[in-house]
């Protein structure tokens, strides 16, 4: 899967952080916070109430780190502006926009001015608006030093809507490919006034005012405090394990899972949910929770087509077939060695806030002992024992089960990475585990009972154990 960020899909973790590192600046208008302040203050132009301020960052926050659309944006801020009465210029469609755009543009850039260090040169690429500004056309495919003076005023984004863009050039590929550097251009400065103060200003001609900045983590921090006078906390972003789901209910969504995650986190569980982690992480795999009818196929499917691709990286007509099946009863969780996500089956009652890691964690325990002995509730080919790990709390389709279903698919991630390699026994302790039905839920279920009890499993199958602890990489596992 290309490692590569892209604006408007997944982010990358210097776009976030960018964005993150930002105070709450209210402001009456957009000039008020000028040029390089716009690093490390968030600010959205007359929105002066702290809550206000918040909530809008909230949804800022959830647009960067979810690849969340532009129509998803321009409901919430619909619905923040309804909640709050707050009377704003232009019509909502073109604020919401501009506010959307402006801040995922500026902080993709910021992050990508952060990876371009490693490049000696860099290249401008004008960004194929509708539009298109002559002096960003005359200036695509500018190569300079990364040390030159010019792109101290011209890194994009160089305006409203502007979606130029800016590329490394190693010093192997400069002189493998023979290039040359370019001249800087010399285009003049002129005057802008801000009719708000009566400051003139000089800009560089082709840049809109206030944009002749380098979007990075730089501080204009004098300016801020004398703004930044907040009643309400600013808004922090929950500590993400994982960077990113797609939920269409709000009680199993993104924050729910990181928060489960975190409580996990300080449990016995820790280095083998890590070692999740980090396999989510690094191979950039995503996740879907949606409805049972969202599956189906149907309309409901079609009406969450454009957003799971757009999320996904998939036209609306692509992504249908990677959250989509045809039989029914439709599974708790499913993927596929084709995708690079999980999908788990959610309902609006499903809240993640209500899971009990004690709770799950003593169930998975419980459901591992009366395995090894066969002292499980449901007798089948002669075996008793439980029927998956996904009812370690008394039922597959409660709110933990949501947490365990989901390690489970992400176990089947986890094999596929491996190669699938064969289980090391024939023996099982959940009646879905069997590998005689299926050596991919074999190793999904007792990958499940690995992370959440590697303990109390290796206590009852020590060689299992040592097959996960050799099997599972110890310094990452790459692209």
């Amino acid at each position: 899967m290309p490692s590569s960020a892209r604006y408007g899909s997944l982010p990358f973790d210097e776009q976030i952080t960018f964005f993150r590192n930002k105070l709450n600046v209210p402001t009456e208008s957009w000039s008020d916070l000028w040029r390089h302040g716009h690093n490390s203050g968030f600010s959205v132009a007359g929105a002066m109430k702290d809550d206000l301020l918040n909530d809008f960052r909230r949804a800022v926050d959830a647009a960067i780190a979810d690849g969340k659309s532009l129509t998803w944006f321009k409901k919430e801020f619909n619905n923040i502006v309804a909640k709050y009465g707050w009377e704003h210029t232009g019509k909502a469609s073109w604020r919401a926009k501009v506010i959307f755009d402006t801040n995922m543009r500026q902080s993709y850039n910021a992050g990508r001015y952060e990876q371009l260090q490693q490049f000696e040169y860099w290249r401008y690429a004008h960004g194929d608006s509708r539009y298109p500004r002559e002096l960003h056309l005359k200036w695509h495919g500018i190569l300079l030093p990364k040390s030159d003076p010019w792109w101290q005023t011209h890194f994009a984004q160089n305006g409203w809507g502007c979606k130029c863009r800016i590329y490394g050039v190693s010093q192997s590929e400069f002189e493998r490919k023979g290039l040359t550097t370019t001249a800087a251009p010399n285009d003049g400065l002129r005057d802008w006034t801000d009719n708000k103060t009566g400051e003139i200003h000089q800009v560089p001609k082709g840049i809109d005012p206030g944009f002749d900045y380098i979007p990075k983590r730089s501080t204009n921090l004098a300016k801020q405090q004398a703004l930044a006078k907040q009643k309400a906390p600013v808004y922090q972003a929950p500590q993400r394990h994982i960077p990113s789901a797609f939920s269409t209910v709000k009680g199993v969504n993104i924050d729910g899972l990181n928060q489960v995650l975190t409580q996990l986190m300080e449990t016995p569980s820790a280095p083998q949910l890590q070692q999740l982690v980090n396999f989510v992480q690094s191979t950039n795999r995503k996740t879907l929770f949606i409805k049972s009818a969202e599956m189906a196929g149907g309309k409901r499917s079609a009406a969450i087509s454009a957003e799971v691709g757009h999320y996904l990286g998939f036209n609306a007509r692509e992504a249908l077939g990677r959250y989509t099946l045809r039989k029914n009863p439709k599974p708790e969780g499913f993927t596929s060695i084709d995708f690079d996500h999980v999908v788990v089956q959610v309902t609006t009652q499903h809240k993640l806030s209500r899971v009990d890691i004690d709770k799950v964690r003593s169930g998975i325990v419980n459901i591992i002992k009366q395995g090894a002995i066969e002292a499980g509730p449901y007798p089948i080919n002669n075996k008793q024992l439980w029927w998956a790990f996904s009812e370690a709390t008394g039922d597959f389709t409660d709110d933990a089960s949501r947490l365990v279903t989901w390690i489970h698919e992400m176990g089947h991630q986890v094999h596929y990475k491996l190669g699938l390699p064969s289980p090391p026994t024939q023996q099982f302790l959940t009646h879905y585990g069997n590998p005689a039905s299926s050596e991919k839920e074999w190793f999904a279920e007792h990958f499940t009972a690995y992370v959440l009890a590697r303990t109390e499993l290796q206590q009852v199958w020590p060689d299992v154990v040592h097959w996960f602890d050799e099997l599972l990489p110890k310094n990452g596992w790459g692209k």
